[in-house]
């Protein structure tokens, strides 16, 4: 059997660990974690991106990509109709492809690039009534290897950029980085 005295302080040294571990947590909540910007905002609709660049047909893979990421979140619920708390608008600006290897045998022929969507983004608070920010660049990475058909490259490369826009958008939005 163990002593009294012994006892209680096995409880208070439990209760003192019990107390840290928990204040420790004080500063974490449960939701949007953007700050006074975000305070009440539960949905965002994103309407199809405005693509002035001159690479064709990529702003539904871009839209599609920004509403997966959203989803993945889970901090704003996407609304595809105009109902929403918030409005995301992303304008594509610019695709590019940049030379960043070339092959071992031939160093006229380039083996790797690296594929650059840059974008410009509004967010629209609708609760408050007014833009969060306003035409903030974005840009999403990735490099892709040619093996003897640089289109199929491009083809392949266009979803993982806008995959990495997506992901640097919707920290923009939900995390105000």
């Amino acid at each position: 059997m163990s002593h009294p005295a012994y006892r209680m302080a096995q409880l208070v040294v439990l209760s003192i660990f019990i107390t840290l571990g928990l204040s420790g947590c004080a500063g974490y909540r449960v939701g949007n974690i953007s700050g006074r910007d975000l305070q009440g905002v539960r949905s965002v609709y994103v309407p199809v991106a405005k693509n002035a660049s001159l690479q064709p047909d990529i702003q539904t893979t871009v839209t599609n990509a920004i509403i997966r990421r959203f989803n993945n979140d889970g901090t704003l619920q996407v609304n595809q109709t105009s109902n929403a708390d918030s409005e995301l608008d992303v304008t594509i600006t610019n695709v590019r492809e940049v030379s960043i290897a070339s092959n071992n045998s031939d160093i006229n022929v380039t083996a790797q690039y690296q594929m650059t969507i840059s974008a410009t983004v509004t967010f629209v608070n609708r609760r408050l009534g007014r833009k969060i920010f306003e035409n903030t660049e974005v840009s999403g990475v990735t490099t892709f290897f040619t093996q003897s058909n640089i289109q199929e490259g491009i083809r392949q490369a266009l979803p993982l950029a806008a995959d990495d826009l997506a992901n640097n958008t919707v920290k923009l939005v939900t995390e105000g980085w």
